[in-house]
């Protein structure tokens, strides 16, 4: 994915957080009749989610609130069966409020799907994700990516597979977008970025943190490293914003190759979810001995809880890793990120919790 447009804003939205009140009450009563065939018929509830973003439901209702089910079917050119199908399941999902004759979007649909990019995780989970998630099963029993089979092509990953699928290499790419423009504005607003000055992104991409970081720190100098093939990418995109001058880009395998030096602060977003435990500590050590004395290491990423139990998005998107993107890789808990951080070197621990999207930020020193 090329680095878009991204514009840093205030999120006020919700946040994908489990309390332990919450966690309690649930084992203590059980999962209802009701949550339980909301389980069994997800994929229809997906479905119908998908089917009012794409035929443009949402956006209708945005602009006109109060109309009827006719109101909607012959402004979308839908037949009233399965206009009435749609908005009856859309309505038990509590997408839609209100009646046949008279309905809004919820406030959190209005929130995320007409005035919010939650709508680009869609065709991903549409195309990519559901497909392949029906070899779930046995991805589980013989420990590896099966959901592959799903997608031509060489290689082992889902990212080598897409290579020769443009239109799904550019769901996934709408999808990972969406995500940090959903998330980055939190990193900012812990003001952990603050006072860096040169700021290594590790496995950076095509500069979609790094570009609208650039825009929001004006005096801030960045180094992205990734593979080859990807920062060719980043160049094309950083040069596009006229930003060449502030973020270089350097070609480099961060396991097998020496990290640059020089940097103050080391950023490392969405990068440990996709490597084994093993991988990860062996990469913060490199981290640590590249950094200067009181320089900072940042972890970016989706967190489970320590208990293992949540948030949802947490817990239930790790078996998109194991099934299809690389049969390997999870949503770490947070003890784990500082206790890697700790066997690395790093002291003076930061965290932040309650960020967008399951989200935690993870702040170590190294301190002589």
């Amino acid at each position: 994915m090329e680095g878009g447009d991204l514009v840093l804003v205030e999120r006020t939205d919700h946040r994908l957080t489990t309390t332990t009140k919450e966690r309690t009450m649930s084992a203590d009563r059980g999962i209802t009749e009701d949550q339980l065939y909301r389980i069994m018929y997800g994929s229809i509830a997906f479905e119908m989610l998908h089917a009012a973003s794409e035929l443009g439901v949402f956006d209708h209702l945005g602009r006109n609130p109060g109309s009827s089910t006719q109101d909607i079917a012959t402004a979308l050119g839908i037949a009233p069966y399965p206009c009435d199908i749609l908005l009856t399941g859309l309505r038990g999902l509590e997408l839609v409020l209100g009646d046949e004759t008279r309905m809004t979007n919820a406030p959190l649909v209005e929130q995320c799907f007409v005035k919010g990019e939650d709508g680009k995780h869609l065709p991903f989970i549409h195309e990519i994700v559901n497909p392949g998630m029906s070899e779930f099963i046995d991805s589980v029993r013989q420990a590896t990516n099966l959901g592959l089979r799903h997608f031509p092509g060489d290689g082992t990953s889902l990212y080598s597979r897409l290579e020769s699928d443009p239109d799904k290499l550019r769901s996934l790419h709408e999808h990972l977008r969406a995500t940090s423009e959903a998330t980055l504005a939190d990193l900012v607003a812990t003001g952990a970025l603050d006072n860096t000055r040169h700021l290594l992104d590790i496995g950076g991409g095509t500069a979609t943190n790094a570009i609208p970081l650039a825009n929001h720190y004006p005096d801030l100098r960045i180094t992205l490293v990734d593979l080859e093939n990807v920062v060719e990418a980043a160049a094309r995109a950083i040069d596009s914003h006229g930003l060449s001058d502030r973020i270089d880009v350097l070609a480099c395998d961060v396991f097998n190759d020496p990290l640059p030096v020089g940097a103050d602060t080391a950023l490392l977003a969405h990068m440990l979810p996709i490597w084994s435990p093993e991988a990860n500590r062996e990469l913060l050590s490199k981290v640590y001995d590249a950094l200067p004395d009181n320089g900072q290491a940042l972890l970016f990423d989706p967190l489970q809880n320590d208990e293992r139990d949540g948030p949802d998005y947490a817990i239930l998107f790790p078996a998109y890793y194991l099934t299809i993107a690389s049969g390997r890789g999870t949503f770490y808990p947070w003890s784990t990120y500082e206790q890697w951080m700790r066997e690395a070197g790093f002291s003076g621990f930061q965290r932040f919790e309650g960020l967008a999207v399951a989200h935690g930020l993870h702040v170590g020193t190294k301190q002589r």
